[in-house]
Formats: C-alpha cells, sequence, structure tokens
C-alpha cells in the first residue's frame, strides 16, 4: 500500500475521532474494556463501536462476572459502562 494512501486514511480517521465529542476513540475503547472489568467497573464515552469492541465486550463476558452497557447518548457518541 502506497504511503498516501495510508495517510489518506490516517487523517480521515483522525478527521472522523474529532468530529465526535467523545474523549475516547475507536481503537482505545476496546482496549479499556479489561482494565475497567478487572478493576470492579467504570464507564467512559466512545465514538461508534468497532466491531473489535462489541467482540470484546462478549468475550470478556464469558470469562469475567461483569455487566457491560452500551447507551447510545447522541448520533455519534456511546457511553459504555461497566459493573463488577
Amino acid at each position: 500500500m502506497r504511503a498516501e494512501v495510508v495517510a489518506e486514511r490516517a487523517a480521515d480517521e483522525a478527521r472522523a475521532y474529532l468530529e465526535t465529542d467523545a474523549p475516547v476513540g475507536e481503537h482505545l475503547a476496546d482496549q479499556l474494556l479489561i482494565p475497567f472489568a478487572l478493576a470492579g467497573g467504570g464507564s467512559y464515552m466512545t465514538g461508534p463501536l468497532s466491531l473489535h469492541t462489541t467482540t470484546n465486550i462478549e468475550v470478556i463476558k464469558m470469562f469475567l462476572d461483569v455487566e457491560i452497557t452500551v447507551t447510545q447518548t447522541n448520533d455519534d457518541v456511546w457511553k459504555i459502562e461497566i459493573f463488577g
């Protein structure tokens, strides 16, 4: 893949993230799930959920006794809550 294509995709992703009011980006959203679940809970706001995030939610619920809810707060922001 040409460097220009990689740069364009990265810029598009950054632009999409900056257009939301969410403090947590798409790639960080799935990474925060395990620490929050192991710590006993918490919540954060993120942009549209990736397939990786939704898959991680289901896998975590299979292994840990936690409840994870996802609530859309507006057109481009979701709240993820973890209850331990």
